[in-house]
Order: C-alpha cells, then sequence, then structure tokens
C-alpha cells in the first residue's frame, strides 16, 4: 500500500510540475492548452497502474483549482483524467498482454507491442476528446465537434507518442538491468525506430510551431495545424517502420535470436546427453526461410547431429580414459605410499640427517628410494631406477623394492643382498627389465659407509668442502645375468660429510634442443648450493633442472636422496656457577633436546636444576673459573658438568631414609637422591684437579 501511495503521490507532483507552465504559457481557449502533460496519465496508468492514473487525476485537479476553475468542473475534470488515464491499462489487462501495472516490465520488443500501443493510445484520445466535447457541450463552451475537440484528440495522441515512447522505454530498460535481463536484438531494432520516430516528430513540431506562429493569429488553429504536420509525419514514418521491422522480425532479427537461443540452450545443457532430435525439430521451421537465416538454421542443425555422434564417441573413449586414469591415480598413491616421505624420517637421531623426494614423469614410476633402520646403529639407504616407464615399470618396482629390504632385514650384507635380489629377479623375466640400484649401510656411531653399486649413477659425496664422485666400478645390473657377483665398497663419512644419490632422470634432463643436463652441471650444481637443509638442496636442484629444461617435457623420473652425517652431536657451554645463571643452562640445554619428548626434558630439566645448584653452593670458587656444560645427543642424552672449584663428590652421601619421617631424616642429599633416581645414569670423577659429573637419560 504505500508503494502504491508513493507511485501516486510521485504522478500527481510531475503532472502538475508540467501542466502549470505551459497553462500560462500555451494557453488555447479558458479551459485548456498544449499540454505535454497529456502524456503522463495512460503512461503512467501502464506503468503504475491504478496508482498512477490516480496520481494524474489529482494533480489535474490541484492545477483546476489553483488556476480558479469551478469546483464542479474541477470535479469533472478529474473524473475525466482518471478514466483517460486507467483506460489504457484496463485495455492491457482485459486483453491479457504483458507488461502493464506495478512490477511489470513495459516492453516495445516486437511490432506486435507498438501497433497494441499505438490503437490503445488512439482509442484513448478518442475518448478523452469525447468527454471533452460532452463537457464543453455541457457548459456551453463550445459544440461538441469542434477544432478544441480535435486539438484536445492531437494533443493527446501525439504526446503520448511523442513523450510517452521514451518515458516507457526509459523505465523498461532501467527495470531490465535492475533484474540483470538483457534486450534482444528485434527490440533494439524497434527502440531504435521508435526513438528516430520521436526525433522526427520533436523536430517536425519545433519547426512548424516556429513558422506558423507567426502567420496565424488564432492559437487554436495554429495548434491544430501543427498537431496535422506531426500527424501526418508519425504517420508516414510508423507506417514504413511498422512494415520495415515487420520484415525484419520475420526474416532478419527473430530467426537470429531463435539461433542464439537454440545454440544457448545447447551450450548450457552440460556435459550430458544433448536433446539433438528437439533442436532438429526446432531448427527445421527456420530452414524454411529462404535467406542467410534459414542457411545458418539448416548448417547448424547438420552440426548438431554431426556433433551429438561425435560426441557419443568421444564419451565412450573419455570413460574409459578417465576409469584408465583413475586406477593409475590410485597406483600413484599407493607407490607413493611405499615410499617414506615423512621428514623428519627418525625423531630423536641427531646424528644423520635425510631427506628423499621422487617426481615421476608419468602417473607411475619406475624409480625408488628407501631408506630404514636395521638397528639402532645401521641406517639402510637405497636409489633404483626400473628400466622403462609407466605400469610395467611401476610393478618391476615394487617387486625390487620389497625384495631388497627384505633381504636386508634379514641380516645379510649388501653384497648378499644384491646378489640374492638378483638371481630372484632374473625368475621368469620374459619382459627383460632390470634395475639399476645403489645399496649402502651406514654404521652410524662410526660413520662407515659399506656399499654396492648394480649399473647405477654414481653418488656423490661432499667431504672437505666440496662433492666429489665415489670413483668405484658400478657392477652389472640387477637382473640382467644370474648368479653376478657383487663387490661391497666402503667410505668413511666424518662429520658434516653428505652422500648423495639420485637416478639418471636428473643427469639426463634435456632442453628444447635436446641437450642433457650432464653429469657435470650436476655437480656444478649441488657445489653451488652447500650447507642448505636438505629439503631445499633437493629443490634447489630441481628448480636448476627446471630452469635448463626452460619447459621441455620431462621424459624420465626424478629422484634424489641426501644424506648428511653429523656423528655424535656435543655441544659446550661455560657460564659462571651463580644461582641465578641457571636459567640460562636451562635454556641451553634446551635447545639441544627440542625433539626429547616433555616428560624426558621435564626429569633432565629436574637433575640439571639440583646439579647445578650444588655446584653453586658447594664447590665453585670465582678464582677457579666457571662451569663447562656440556651436551652429547646419541641413542641417549648425556650431559657432563665440569668445574675447577673445591673437590664435592655429590655422589659420596649417603642417601636419606625416605622411610624415616621428615624431622628424623639427616639434613641434604634428597635432591641428589631424586636427580639420581630419574635419570638412568649419574658418574662423578675428580680429574685434572676439577670435578667432572655425567648424567645420561634414554629417550
Amino acid at each position: 500500500m504505500i508503494k502504491k501511495l508513493q507511485y501516486a503521490l510521485f504522478a500527481a507532483v510531475v503532472f502538475y510540475a508540467i501542466t502549470m507552465p505551459f497553462r500560462e504559457l500555451f494557453r488555447v481557449m479558458e479551459v485548456t492548452e498544449m499540454r505535454p502533460a497529456s502524456a503522463l496519465p495512460p503512461v503512467f496508468g501502464l506503468i503504475f497502474g491504478i496508482p498512477g492514473a490516480f496520481g494524474c487525476a489529482v494533480g489535474n485537479l490541484v492545477a483546476d483549482l489553483v488556476s480558479g476553475y469551478s469546483p464542479f468542473l474541477c470535479v469533472l475534470g478529474f473524473v475525466a483524467q482518471f478514466i483517460y488515464g486507467v483506460f489504457p491499462f484496463w485495455v492491457w489487462k482485459l486483453m491479457k498482454w504483458p507488461g502493464a501495472g506495478i512490477g511489470e516490465i513495459f516492453r516495445f520488443n516486437n511490432v506486435k507491442s507498438v501497433l497494441r500501443y499505438i490503437v490503445v493510445i488512439f482509442m484513448n484520445a478518442a475518448l478523452d476528446a469525447v468527454m471533452f466535447g460532452l463537457l464543453m457541450l455541457g457548459f456551453h463552451i463550445s459544440p461538441f465537434f469542434s477544432s478544441a475537440t480535435l486539438m484536445v484528440f492531437h494533443n493527446n495522441f501525439l504526446f503520448s507518442i511523442a513523450l510517452g515512447i521514451p518515458i516507457i522505454v526509459f523505465t523498461g530498460v532501467k527495470k531490465l538491468n535492475a533484474r540483470q535481463l538483457g534486450i534482444s536484438l528485434n527490440e533494439r531494432f524497434v527502440l531504435i525506430f521508435l526513438m528516430l520516430g520521436v526525433i522526427t516528430a520533436g523536430l517536425i513540431g519545433i519547426f512548424a510551431y516556429t513558422e506558423l506562429s507567426r502567420s496565424i493569429a488564432d492559437p487554436l488553429a495554429m495548434w491544430n495545424r501543427v498537431y496535422l504536420y506531426i500527424s501526418a509525419d508519425l504517420f508516414i514514418f510508423f507506417f514504413i517502420t511498422v512494415f520495415f521491422l515487420w520484415y525484419s522480425e520475420k526474416n532478419i532479427t527473430v530467426p537470429i535470436e531463435l539461433i542464439a537461443d537454440i545454440a544457448g540452450s545447447y551450450i548450457s545443457g552440460g556435459k550430458g546427453k544433448k536433446d539433438s532430435a528437439g533442436i532438429a525439430v526446432r531448427c527445421e521451421s527456420l530452414c524454411k526461410n529462404r535467406n542467410e537465416t534459414g542457411t545458418l538454421a539448416a548448417a547448424f542443425r547438420e552440426m548438431v547431429i554431426e556433433l551429438d555422434e561425435y560426441i557419443d564417441n568421444l564419451t565412450a573413449v573419455t570413460a574409459e580414459k578417465e576409469r584408465i586414469s583413475a586406477e593409475l591415480d590410485i597406483a600413484a598413491k599407493i607407490q607413493a605410499s611405499m615410499l617414506p616421505c615423512t621428514f623428519p624420517a627418525f625423531l630423536g637421531r641427531y646424528e644423520f640427517d635425510i631427506y628423499a623426494s621422487m617426481l615421476p614423469a608419468k602417473e607411475v614410476g619406475g624409480d625408488f628410494y628407501d631408506f630404514f633402520l636395521l638397528d639402532k646403529n645401521t641406517l639402510v639407504v637405497v636409489m633404483a631406477d626400473v628400466s622403462g616407464k609407466g605400469v610395467p615399470a611401476a610393478l618391476f618396482m615394487v617387486i625390487a623394492k620389497t625384495l631388497i629390504k627384505n633381504n636386508a632385514q634379514s641380516g645379510k650384507s649388501p653384497k648378499e643382498v644384491f646378489e640374492t635380489v638378483n638371481n630372484i629377479l632374473c625368475e621368469n623375466n620374459d619382459a627383460n627389465m632390470f634395475v639399476t640400484a645403489v645399496l649402502g649401510y651406514l654404521d652410524i656411531s662410526k660413520g662407515n659407509f659399506s656399499f654396492v653399486n648394480a649399473g647405477h649413477n654414481p653418488p656423490l659425496l661432499r667431504a672437505g668442502g666440496r662433492f666429489e664422485w665415489l670413483k668405484t666400478k658400478p657392477d652389472f645390473i640387477l637382473a640382467g645375468n644370474e648368479n653376478t657377483i657383487y663387490k661391497q665398497h666402503e667410505v668413511t663419512l666424518h662429520t658434516g660429510d653428505e652422500l648423495f644419490l639420485y637416478t639418471d632422470g636428473v643427469t639426463e634432463a634435456v632442453n628444447k634442443e635436446n641437450s642433457l643436463f650432464s653429469d657435470q652441471r650436476l655437480l656444478e650444481t649441488v657445489n653451488n648450493h652447500p650447507d642448505l637443509p636438505l629439503r631445499e638442496f633437493t629443490e634447489s636442484i630441481k628448480r636448476e633442472i627446471d630452469k635448463f629444461a626452460h619447459g621441455a617435457e620431462q621424459y624420465d623420473d626424478i629422484t634424489m636422496l641426501v644424506l648428511r652425517y653429523k656423528g655424535v652431536v656435543t655441544s659446550e657451554f661455560f657460564i659462571e656457577a651463580k644461582l641465578e645463571n641457571m636459567g640460562a643452562v636451562l635454556d641451553f640445554i634446551n635447545g639441544r633436546i627440542t625433539d626429547c619428548p616433555p616428560k624426558i626434558r621435564n626429569q633432565i630439566g629436574i637433575a640439571v636444576d639440583e646439579i647445578f645448584s650444588n655446584i653453586a653452593r658447594y664447590a665453585y670458587h670465582p678464582e677457579t673459573g666457571g662451569v663447562l656444560v656440556s651436551v652429547a645427543v646419541n641413542d641417549d642424552i648425556t650431559i657432563e658438568f665440569e668445574d675447577g672449584g673445591t673437590a664435592y663428590d655429590p655422589l659420596a652421601k649417603n642417601a636419606p631414609d625416605i622411610s624415616l619421617a621428615v624431622d628424623e631424616r639427616e639434613i641434604g642429599g634428597l635432591g641428589i637422591f631424586m636427580a639420581k633416581n630419574i635419570m638412568d645414569s649419574m658418574e662423578y670423577r675428580r680429574e685434572g684437579g676439577k670435578n667432572i659429573l655425567k648424567i645420561k637419560k634414554k629417550y
């Protein structure tokens, strides 16, 4: 209701604002004038419905009262204006034509809508002229049929065309944009020609008024002549326009819209089965046109039929490819799950660091790596490359990897593992596949690395600052010949040394000129990126390969493994043995055992607190220097305290009898007793004039 009142008020204000200036400037006779506002009642009636017509009637009533018309004449004028405004709306609703009323979109989207508007406006102008004639006759102002009646008809009809059409077009386009609806090709043609007609009518009216106002003194006769010129122009223009629009609608615009709609429906049908038969039927009627649109429709129909057959074939092929792709995806996940890919790989092991990656050239690959602990002191590493690519290589890779690991875990040496695996792989190897591989055992405590190379790329060892090749002659491939004898080699790794294993996908990567990445370029690359974290080290090599390939396709799997030997890690910290330095000592120790479980870290903290406090209280003297705290992380955590103070053996004191009551025990000794019990071992010795206390804790 509020919106309807707003529409009525808007119509009343606009009608009044347009009426009053023309009533003063272009008065024709006492009860009428040249009235552009006459376009508003039917237009607002069509756009806003009854509220629009009622608002215009109210605006006319106020204007009549302000102009000094008699109350009775004002009331009759109100009724006439309301009927004049609401008549087109009633006709539109009675005929069930779309577009009239609040919330609707009045559109000139075809020739029919234009003709409907012209006919209804003509009827409405005639109806208003009849009411005006009766009003003039009733008040004895003029006869029923007079030049004044004719002027009212012309005024209402022409302004409803000249002003009404632009108003309807503007509001319609605005509503279409608000609802994100488009304007069709045919509607654009109609609107363009309608606006051209309105512009020409306006120009004719201006020229006619300019000329006739000089020669005809009677305003009524002058305006009737002006309206006659405008009517003649509109009749001729709209007759030609309607004929042209009818022709274009039948042969050009509407057929193109239908073809576009058919094509849009076909495209928006998704990836499912298209209704090609239905589309062919829709195109059939358009094919009858003996012009370009008929040819286009026929071509589209044939294209749809042929495309439908192609899609049927493609769907079958795609379904098969998707099935294979899904199976390959599962195979790739299975293969990836077989390779250790969680890093850090061995939490709590600080003697070495290891990282590996495998990037297959296809969904699945033939390269593989492996690493695992045989026992607490032996790390096994494997790098291998199966001949070929894809699924066959991946299947052979699974067999080879499983055999190597099982035989290594059975207690065999690297040499014995390869000799056993080689004979097994040679059995029933009708596909003549083979494997190149490197298998190595690292003695973690000593750094001895024993390895066997079965036809694989030589490893790289960084000892003393630069990577160099491990120059050992490779033995024959696995699965090549039965009873092959493999030679075992050994090299000693020292703290900070790194071992780099890889497959030929690294050195044989090619660029667009088919040049190889090469062994020499690999050697330069690894030496250009020293001391990086292992993951970043392998990633930097991969970036160099990608940079070299410069977009060339990867033809082989790229697999890398890097092992950094740290040995037994010992850290030292020298500080004055003062109680206020306890926090710094604990921070130093906790910083070296970050991977230690929280429970064990707390136990170590309690023991360190007690030991450092004893040194500060009982053994330390400023002139003897501070305390050297060292931490070594291996299978266990070893912490050693060394000070040059007074000889003090905390273990010499008898353990307190905790079965006695607190007030019955000797003072002291409880802290050391507690520290000794929560640690796995505690040792004291006096050496070189220094106190040395060592504690150990496994984790």
